[in-house]
């Protein structure tokens, strides 16, 4: 009799454990699908922010704002590069863009700069 106890009790104690790993693998199941969602909740979020960003920064849009506040920028009339030069004494060159080539001397590029103005 209490050997059949035993039996019994050992069966109960290995199907109760089996049922708490199912509803555990259930729970776990039911997590993960509810972090996906958040996840692409975030990804659509973030593809209507870069949306978002894109049409802040279109020209049209900026375009439209500086007419709104009535800033009236304009390309300069020419544009010049001015080479600077590390030694000392010796005078800047201004020469005309695209002078020196069709891309430039791209191994100064550390001793140039580019300026733009607006007087006329």
């Amino acid at each position: 009799m209490i050997r059949k106890f035993l039996i019994s009790l050992s069966v109960i104690a290995v199907l109760l454990g089996y049922v708490a790993q199912e509803v555990n693998l259930i729970r776990l199941s039911y997590e993960i699908d509810r972090k996906e969602k958040i996840f692409q909740e975030i990804l659509e979020e973030e593809k209507q922010l870069k949306f978002k960003v894109a049409y802040l920064k279109s020209p049209g849009r900026l375009d439209a704002m500086m007419e709104a506040a009535k800033i009236n920028f304009h390309l300069p009339r020419e544009i010049r590069i001015v080479k600077l030069s590390l030694q000392e004494g010796m005078p800047a060159q201004n020469t005309p863009a695209g002078s020196e080539g069709r891309f430039g001397n791209w191994l100064n590029w550390i001793q140039e700069a580019q300026a733009k103005t607006t007087r006329g």
